[in-house]
């Protein structure tokens, strides 16, 4: 039976709900995994889990569903959740405040957003005095808007006015009641924008902007106690990832089970969007995380002169690669 519990007055999807078969757990080793949402950028661990790749590899995945990333890391940090899918700022931040989270793996290295403005708008240059809202200040919204302006020529302070205005479907409202000029969705939002005759009018994906979107984070503590659990999860974190690049309507209907999405169309551009964005061996961008780490400085003082180098290990993706694992996986 379908169940929902609270943690903090968060609300949170039991792990019940998400075992495996009681024949499949055996002989396996348990692990609670936290997912910082229920979003097409965190569909991954859900698909390793319902193709069996994770029992493949010995893993019994326990997937623990969080609203937000900062309450996940708290959850990490206590040692309630050993290995977490959530957004590499959120690492950055939980180490430089004294935190052991580490990220061991990052499948999507870039932003996975689209520029969306008002029919008005047909061009990057118009867009000069105008307002674009984010979600809130310093979350990956802000540095997406403000990484593209940047990159098109526009100062993201004196070009633009950045607005707060909130979750994804107040921050479409707005741009429809005509309070704002543009906004950042990410897919397949898009299709509906686009339906309604608003233009997409970059697709930040094909815009080669390095960022640690998504990652596979753990700790030092779990890895010291436990390797190749770490080891043995992100073989079958990223043999999930193959299995959904090599089978698109598997794929594709777990991404329906799970974001609950009956339209067919929709469902294609989560696809579409998935096999774009997603990196096949997870291998960190650190050019990425340089910048993750740059601008979370600008903000969290305990982030200044830190390194992107301290908040990746790259201990397990190294040995993948020593044995042949990617080079089998992708014969």
């Amino acid at each position: 039976m379908k169940k929902l519990l609270t943690a903090g007055g968060i609300v949170i999807l039991s792990a019940v709900l998400l075992l495996p078969p009681l024949a499949a757990a055996q002989n396996q080793t348990t692990i609670m995994v936290g997912v910082a949402g229920m979003s097409a950028a965190l569909i991954h661990p859900f698909i390793a889990k319902d193709s069996g790749t994770f029992q493949k590899y010995g893993v019994d995945a326990r997937l623990v569903l969080f609203e937000g990333g900062s309450l996940l890391s708290q959850a990490t940090m206590a040692g309630e959740i050993k290995i977490s899918t959530t957004s590499g700022p959120v690492t950055i931040a939980s180490r430089s405040a004294g935190g052991d989270t580490i990220v061991v793996a990052g499948y999507i290295n870039t932003l996975p957003y689209n520029l969306v403005t008002s029919k008005a708008i047909t061009s990057l240059d118009q867009l000069k005095g105008k307002k674009i809202a984010i979600s809130r200040f310093g979350s990956n919204t802000d540095t997406a808007v403000r990484l593209l302006l940047e990159k098109v020529g526009l100062n993201p302070t004196k070009d633009v006015t950045i607005i707060q205005v909130g979750a994804q479907p107040t921050r479409f409202q707005a741009l429809v009641a005509g309070s704002i000029d543009a906004t950042i969705i990410a897919p397949p939002f898009d299709i509906t924008a686009k339906k309604q005759g608003y233009n997409v009018l970059v697709n930040l994906a094909e815009q080669s902007l390095a960022y640690p979107q998504q990652v596979v984070e753990t700790t030092d503590r779990f890895i010291r106690e436990n390797p190749q659990a770490v080891k043995n999860y992100l073989k079958g974190f990223i043999a999930g990832i193959h299995y959904a690049l090599t089978n698109k309507e598997g794929a594709k209907k777990i991404m329906a089970k799970y974001l609950r999405i009956t339209d067919p169309e929709i469902l294609d551009a989560t696809y579409a969007s998935y096999v774009q964005t997603t990196d096949r061996r997870a291998f960190p961008n650190m050019q990425g995380f340089r910048y993750a780490v740059d601008e979370l400085a600008r903000r969290v003082p305990a982030a200044k002169d830190k390194k992107a180098e301290d908040f990746v290990n790259m201990r397990f993706l190294n040995e993948l690669e020593k044995e042949g694992f990617f080079k089998e996986l992708y014969k």
